[in-house]
């Protein structure tokens, strides 16, 4: 009946086990009343109402859960009222999904090649663990990134995935997680940070350019300073030279007279 309100986590969607989030519910729309529902396979769990709040021409509510339990793991979707109305919603907000980390027992995070980065340039990064979870989950500064990957059993016994990053890479710490697919909301520990610090091209370029243009100056200093230091010998030489022969011209003079 009425616009979507917004829903937005004011922390960051992947919640350690027993740590609290908020979930803050807006619209521009002077709603009396704020409904957040949680969904998990596919069912509304759980159901929280809140009053509306008019903070700067808008109505708001903040949802405050936990400390957090595997419980509290799914999606949830918010929805604004009217108090003389109470059955007639507007529109559900944009899902946010989330995730409950510290479960199990952390995997481990590696780069397959340089850990430093070129723009432009691929990178691939590979989550092992010896639990046997059925996918593995990359994030980068605590946001999830994508849908996660199929754990594949190794030869030697330990599971893992391979996440291609591809060229478009941002720097920043990585992180990876595993879950069962029964219960995919719930996260493993993360692994240990993996940063990625990537370069700039143009700075490469730029680094390049300056190096050349440099051994090219020295270069020339170099043989500029040789034909100097020659030019001076020979000089020197033919002034010798010409000493001796001014010498000779005298003592003949001299046996002469």
């Amino acid at each position: 009946i009425y616009r979507k309100p917004f829903l937005m986590a004011l922390q960051p969607p992947l919640v350690d086990l027993g740590e609290k989030v908020t979930l803050e519910c807006r619209s521009e729309i002077m709603f009396e009343t704020f409904i957040l529902t949680s969904l998990r396979k596919g069912t509304i769990k759980d159901s929280l109402q809140l009053s509306g709040e008019n903070r700067l021409g808008r109505s708001q509510a903040n949802f405050k859960i936990g400390p957090v339990t595997p419980d509290h793991a799914g999606i949830y979707t918010c929805y604004g009222s009217y108090n003389p109305s109470p059955y007639e919603w507007s529109d559900s907000s944009d899902p946010i999904d989330i995730k409950i980390t510290g479960l199990y027992k952390k995997p481990s995070l590696s780069a397959l090649m340089s850990p430093v980065v070129i723009s432009g340039e691929n990178m691939t990064l590979s989550c092992i663990s010896d639990h046997q979870f059925d996918m593995f989950h990359l994030s980068r500064e605590g946001v999830p990134l994508g849908q996660g990957l199929p754990a594949v059993q190794s030869h030697n016994r330990t599971f893992k995935a391979n996440f291609l990053l591809g060229s478009v890479i941002r720097k920043g710490n990585y992180k990876c997680y595993g879950s069962f697919s029964n219960f995919s909301h719930v996260w493993s520990s993360p692994s240990d940070p993996w940063y990625l610090p990537v370069t700039d091209n143009h700075w490469n370029l730029h680094i390049l350019i300056g190096l050349s243009v440099t051994m090219i100056l020295v270069v020339l200093l170099i043989m500029i300073l040789h034909c100097y230091c020659c030019s001076g010998i020979k000089r020197k030489s033919q002034e010798q030279a010409s000493e001796r022969h001014l010498s000779s011209v005298r003592n003949q003079d001299q046996r002469n007279t």
